[in-house]
């Protein structure tokens, strides 16, 4: 059984030194992950590629942008970079881990998690100034807030580890998904239904909502010959209102993934 436990404070700017890790509570979060920021390039249309590479101790992971049920979803405040009109995460393709009837979605190996700056100057600097929080677990799980602070300068070439990173973000397509909503006790009931050659032996999929207050539970998957269906429920605190073209469905097989974003109806 996963237990939370407490938050832990950590500052970097770079990360020095191998870590080290166990399923014991770290008395820091050094010992189960390290964080390096990769300074990247800027492209032609004046945007800033840069890239965190995020090391983790044997044993442990952390979580992608919608986590499951089981983990905890990282957040960003990078309202502290000077020179950013904007700082946006290029998820590269998760893991699912099953684990007490839920699932949890991320990573349980190293990664590097590409960041898109879009700059006001682009002939200037970038200084990357911005806090993460996330979880990180094993046998136990430690949300950990981390402070970055970096500089970026203008120019750089391409980094193959950024680029790899890009590579592998789950594959956009636009294929129609038919969706249907049905009133539930607490909230409403989403099925979802597409046309698709099945990614792998075991596949799930993710349905992610804009509104972050309304919360929408694992998915349910049935896969019969090129027909995939996913059930999940979403919830909310109150009535809500869904509009079909914002939802986004990640379908996620061994080692890939298609995003497809709106349903038709």
């Amino acid at each position: 059984m996963i237990r939370l436990l407490f938050a832990l404070f950590v500052a970097i700017s770079a990360v020095h030194g191998p870590s080290t890790a166990s399923a014991q509570v770290p008395s820091d979060t050094s010992q189960v992950i390290r964080i390096d920021v990769r300074p990247g390039w800027r492209r032609d249309d004046g945007a800033h590629v840069a890239g965190l590479a995020i090391s983790l101790a044997p044993g442990w992971k952390t979580y992608w942008r919608s986590a499951g049920s089981l983990g905890i979803s990282p957040s960003f405040d990078w309202r502290k970079t000077r020179n950013a009109a904007s700082v946006s995460p290029r998820w590269p393709s998760p893991r699912v881990f099953e684990q007490s009837g839920g699932q949890a979605v991320g990573y349980d190996s190293d990664f590097v998690l590409p960041l898109v700056i879009r700059t006001r100057d682009r002939a200037a600097p970038v200084r990357l100034r911005g806090r993460m929080e996330l979880g990180v677990c094993a046998d136990i799980c430690v949300p950990a807030r981390i402070d970055v602070d970096a500089t970026l300068p203008a120019g750089g070439a391409p980094d193959p580890s950024i680029q790899a990173a890009l590579d592998h973000q789950p594959v956009r397509r636009n294929i129609g998904v038919v969706c249907r909503f049905e009133p539930v006790d607490g909230g409403m009931r989403l099925t979802g239904e597409v046309s698709l050659p099945p990614l792998g032996r075991q596949e799930a999929v993710v349905f992610e909502l804009p509104d972050p207050t309304l919360w929408v539970t694992d998915a349910v998957v049935a896969r019969h010959g090129e027909r995939l269906k996913a059930q999940a429920k979403i919830m909310g605190r109150g009535p809500f209102v869904l509009d079909r073209r914002e939802i986004r469905i990640t379908i996620i097989g061994p080692g890939r993934a298609i995003e497809i974003t709106g349903c038709t109806t």
